[in-house]
């Protein structure tokens, strides 16, 4: 009895284990558009509050922190105006309006950002420029991420499948935008792809020369 009760121990010892497969969750899955939007909205948020932490003399940090600003934004308006804004304006039923609304925040943005680039950290325009953008970018997010706004409204309206395209796009589209703010340029396909395209090889080649990330 005890050698069988022995055999059986180690057959069943010996069996494979297995691995045990976990279900797929919302964190596996390819992020869409509105996910990716969500993120570069929060990512600058981040930049705005470690600026408000900085000394009033904290003045090499607060250029470096500026400066990521502008390029961040520069290349969020670009992906949004040459992919995102057009799939709303076809996809959405007042999608003509809400995409005019937020193409004129974004040039009165452009403005500022222009205004900020040129000003040096240690003038005292500098942290009121900051202010001003910080509260265009707030308005402009509180306005696409509602319910009724550009946001709130492609998750209604548009396929996951769809807003996933748009994603990829965008990550793509990301690798060529320029990287300083151009209110002069077209703000719409194709004026916006093409002279964007040229704008983001003079703003990098700007950058690798000022030393900035």
């Amino acid at each position: 009895m005890a050698t069988r009760t022995t055999k059986r121990a180690q057959s069943t010892t010996r069996q494979p284990t297995r691995k045990a497969t976990r279900p797929a969750t919302r964190a596996t899955r390819p992020p869409d558009a509105i996910a990716l939007i969500k993120a570069d909205h929060a990512a600058v948020n981040q930049l705005f509050r470690r600026y408000k932490e900085l000394g009033d003399r904290a003045y090499a940090s607060r250029k470096r922190i500026a400066d990521r600003v502008i390029k961040e934004l520069s290349v969020h308006a670009a992906i949004e105006e040459q992919i995102l804004y057009p799939n709303a304006r076809a996809a959405l039923p007042n999608g003509k309006k809400l995409v005019g609304e937020a193409i004129d925040e974004h040039q009165e943005l452009k403005e500022t950002l222009v205004e900020l680039d040129k000003c040096e950290p240690d003038d005292a325009r500098f942290d009121e420029l900051m202010k001003q953008v910080r509260e265009e970018v707030r308005h402009h997010v509180r306005e696409e991420e509602a319910s009724e706004g550009i946001l709130g409204q492609l998750r209604k309206h548009a396929s996951r499948d769809d807003l996933v395209q748009m994603a990829k796009l965008m990550k793509t589209a990301k690798k060529a935008a320029p990287t300083r703010p151009h209110p002069n340029a077209p703000s719409t396909p194709p004026g916006n792809v093409i002279i964007g395209a040229a704008a983001a090889v003079v703003d990098k080649a700007r950058d690798a020369m000022g030393g900035r990330k």
